[in-house]
């Protein structure tokens, strides 16, 4: 399994931390939102396809779905049923985004019941990387295209195991990387949802924790500007307090909202679908990266790589844009729940959108 390296190594960190770190974030044992008992007894009496498993000698099944092979020692049927349609859900929501082509083999994650199941996976499949990943107190990771999660509370566990997805689709359906302002901010906007029936539906404007950071980055003028944003390396942002790191992760949610609802959407998707024909990284040349820092998300890349996409990729007029996005800010911020962002503004994200390359980066 090769290594990660220092950058991916941070952001897994980093996203911990700041998911973990929120005062204000009391993730509870409770029913998620919208989840009726007549929609849990639908859950329960449809049955999954699974087969036997074991971790660690540990009884599990694998949960085979459309598209990815989930390994879980979760005993709950609910609870298998849930994860089964979140991961399911983070896939169609990766569609969305991102015409996807046919996986050659299914996507594999692993679930478990508690940290010491999890731990002993990690120990055993890991490697060197097993004392990086054991310093994990809550949440998970993802790494060369698999997860690794365990359950803590209810709502916590599918916050994260669809936020893991994102980086998993990420990695298998691009062939360029993501610098980490772009591919955390995406992973943000699948952190929360509430269900109606069966069905979870993404709510990426309604993540109390993030706005609850946000507003507090906004009211004591600790926002990150958008050119450090852009180009911040995580290493740095994770040595530094959990205000900072809250402030970071909140920037990167705020921010892709307000690509995905603005007139710079469009400009998004052309990004996106330019890592997956591979076509992106045309734009780092002369930048001074080698191969190798490309092909391995070197910190250096992403300090270097952050700033050109945005510029050439969103808009090369720096300061219209933090006009623009400052007074997005103001209008999430003025009120909890904020209101839905308007829908004219962005096409639905429940269908792949072809888009043609326009010029112009107003």
């Amino acid at each position: 399994m090769p290594r990660l390296q220092p950058i991916q190594i941070m952001l897994l960190v980093l996203f911990l931390l700041g998911l973990s770190g929120c005062g204000s974030m009391p993730w509870r044992s409770v029913w998620p939102r919208g989840l009726t008992s007549a929609s849990r007894a639908h859950l329960v009496q449809t049955p999954l396809v699974t087969s036997p498993w074991s971790d660690a000698g540990e009884p599990g099944v694998c949960i085979e779905t459309s598209h990815y092979r989930i390994y879980t020692t979760l005993q709950n049927p609910l609870q298998r049923a849930l994860c089964a349609r979140v991961v399911e859900a983070a896939w169609r929501r990766f569609a969305g985004l991102v015409p996807v082509t046919r996986v050659g083999s299914p996507l594999v994650g692993y679930i478990f019941r508690n940290r010491q199941e999890w731990a002993s996976h990690v120990r055993a499949t890991a490697g060197p990387l097993a004392a990086v990943y054991l310093h994990i107190r809550r949440g998970g990771y993802e790494q060369n295209g698999q997860f690794a999660i365990w359950r803590t509370g209810l709502n916590e566990m599918l916050s994260v195991l669809a936020h893991e997805c994102w980086h998993q689709l990420s990695f298998r359906m691009l062939k360029n990387h993501l610098p980490a302002w772009l591919d955390e901010g995406l992973a943000t906007q699948n952190e929360t949802f509430y269900w109606h029936g069966s069905r979870p539906v993404f709510t990426a404007w309604r993540n109390r924790p993030r706005w609850d950071a946000l507003r507090a980055a906004y009211e004591q003028s600790q926002l990150l500007p958008l050119d450090a944003l852009a180009r911040a390396q995580a290493g740095d942002v994770v040595t530094q307090s959990a205000p900072v790191i809250r402030a970071y992760y909140a920037g990167v949610w705020s921010f892709m909202l307000f690509l995905k609802h603005s007139r710079y959407r469009s400009r998004l998707l052309i990004l996106l679908h330019e890592a997956q024909a591979g076509k992106l990284d045309r734009l780092l040349a002369g930048a001074g990266l080698s191969s190798r820092d490309i092909a391995l998300q070197t910190i250096r890349w992403n300090s270097i790589a952050g700033p050109i996409f945005l510029r050439d990729c969103i808009s090369r007029h720096p300061a219209r844009l933090r006009r623009r996005y400052l007074r997005f800010i103001q209008r999430l911020l003025a009120k909890w729940p904020p209101p839905r962002p308007d829908p004219q503004n962005a096409a639905s994200e429940s269908k792949a959108i072809r888009i043609q390359n326009t010029a112009g980066r107003g």
